[in-house]
């Protein structure tokens, strides 16, 4: 493009380019522009457009695409994702199969249910069972209160709680678990007891242990009495049929340290409260009397 020099100084264009030498342009400006112009040659020199390097930004642009290409999200062959269903089916079918069963019951309720090889058992008010998915495989059921069991013919199983087991074959019979108190009664057949020593029950006899006392007794009935709602006791710790009396009616009972052992032979019923007061505190000539929230003190 042709360059149009200003009126003031036609010789500019040609210096910068070269067509004129230095001393021409001294010789025509005066020495303070003379100077000036020297330093803006100066800075001029300076400057430099480099050639676009058309190459190298063509090769930016190509590995720019390839990296978007490589970021998509890629597609994952058919047996990775069947493997990873597998596995998730894997894990939730074994936990399904280890979890436990469990069967509870509030404070005066009952629970029927029939166990995988036709046993039956009855759970009484305030306990819980657990018993395993595999019930074939491993035959242990866990139990917290009291349930009265009638196992099938030939069928064995172990029934486990905190102060001991009953091993049984083929038999009709009771346990219950109350703190420091462990009861078992077998009402047909034979149940073994283990609670730190081991014992064989056979049809009428019982055993009940209080703490680390232990008692042996024979018994007339042929079925728990509480299926019938009614608890019955002979030569019973006052303090396990006050826990029983509770458990039944969902009431805090108090009772002296005093009275805690006495021995009590009787019953209550399971239909009304009243009632199952005065059938225990009458035999004892004592009294229930209730206090804030309800709660019941034998005096």
């Amino acid at each position: 493009m042709k360059t149009t020099d200003s009126p003031k100084d036609p010789f500019l264009s040609e210096w910068i380019e070269g067509r004129m030498t230095d001393e021409a342009l001294r010789q025509k400006v005066s020495p303070d522009d003379y100077a000036a112009y020297l330093k803006l040659r100066d800075a001029l020199a300076g400057l430099s457009l480099a050639e676009p390097d058309l190459e190298r930004h063509y090769q930016m642009v190509k590995q720019k695409k390839i990296d978007a290409l490589d970021a998509k999200p890629k597609t994952r062959p058919l047996y990775v994702w069947l493997g990873a269903a597998a596995a998730l089916l894997l894990f939730f079918g074994i936990y399904r199969f280890v979890t436990p069963n469990v069967l509870a019951t509030g404070h005066g309720q009952t629970a029927d249910m029939v166990l995988a090889d036709g046993s039956e058992v009855t759970l009484a008010g305030q306990s819980s069972l657990s018993y395993p998915n595999w019930f074939a495989y491993r035959r242990t059921l866990e139990l917290r209160g009291e349930a009265y069991f009638e196992v099938s013919k030939g069928s064995t199983f172990t029934v486990q709680t905190q102060q001991g087991t009953v091993t049984v074959l083929g038999t009709r019979f009771n346990v219950l678990v109350l703190p420091d108190y462990f009861e078992v009664t077998c009402f047909e057949g034979k149940v073994e007891v283990v609670s730190g020593t081991s014992q064989v029950l056979e049809i009428g006899q019982a055993v009940r242990f209080l703490g680390r006392e232990k008692e042996n007794y024979d018994t007339p009935q042929s079925e728990p009495a509480w299926l019938h709602r009614e608890s019955i006791f002979d030569s019973a710790p006052l303090e396990a049929v006050l826990l029983q009396l509770s458990r039944q009616y969902n009431r805090k009972i108090i009772c002296p340290d005093s009275l805690k052992t006495v021995r009590f032979t009787g019953s209550f019923t399971h239909n009304d409260l009243q009632t199952a007061l005065r059938s225990v505190a009458t035999p004892l000539q004592k009294e229930f009397k209730t206090g804030t929230n309800g709660i019941l003190t034998l005096e």
